[in-house]
């Protein structure tokens, strides 16, 4: 959420999405080993392919270890730095492009969801950013870990909340119903 507002209350949902972007992004980079491999077999004294190659391999390593410590983990710089150093070295301006898309598409898609309670209103911010007006919800909960937000033109939303990922945010369920009770009922 962005720093500047204050918000009540921020519930962080759970992104279900990581364990594929992770597996996708370790696909990415294994895969960028065949053109890199490549351009030192058709040129075997270009030191700039060796240097990609080094470079690679050690962000890929340094990911490798990031993950065994079970830190988060985020392929954009190495994404990006294999899109530059593909462009630099061969000249392949697609695929380079291609690797830079993906890791700032990574960045993007792997944020996870945050939705700000206030007096005045509710902000979801993912990749987009919606606003909800209090008075077009009939109904705001949390429920064994699940936000469900019923609004009165008969949508429902509902997700799971990720209390672990963020400690900062960390919400108890009766008093946010509360709250939530409390706010609805002044409309």
């Amino acid at each position: 959420m962005p720093k500047a507002k204050v918000y009540d209350y921020v519930v962080v949902l759970k992104n279900n999405n990581k364990s594929v972007i992770e597996k996708t992004g370790w696909m990415l980079s294994f895969m960028s080993l065949l053109p890199i491999s490549i351009m030192i077999y058709q040129a075997p004294g270009s030191f700039l392919s060796y240097l990609l190659l080094l470079v690679v391999a050690m962000l890929m390593l340094s990911l490798y270890m990031d993950k065994r410590k079970k830190k988060r983990i985020q392929f954009l710089s190495l994404l990006i730095c294999i899109g530059i150093g593909l462009i630099s070295v061969s000249g392949n301006l697609l695929l380079g492009i291609l690797y830079v898309i993906a890791g700032i598409s990574e960045r993007f898609l792997s944020s996870n969801i945050e939705i700000g309670f206030s007096d005045q209103h509710i902000v979801r911010k993912g990749i987009t950013t919606k606003t909800y007006a209090w008075n077009e919800l009939n109904n705001v909960m949390i429920k064994d870990d699940l936000l469900t937000m019923d609004f009165k033109n008969n949508t429902l939303l509902q997700a799971y909340t990720d209390a672990e990922d963020d400690e900062e945010y960390d919400v108890e369920d009766e008093e946010f119903n509360e709250y939530c009770r409390r706010r609805l009922s002044l409309l």
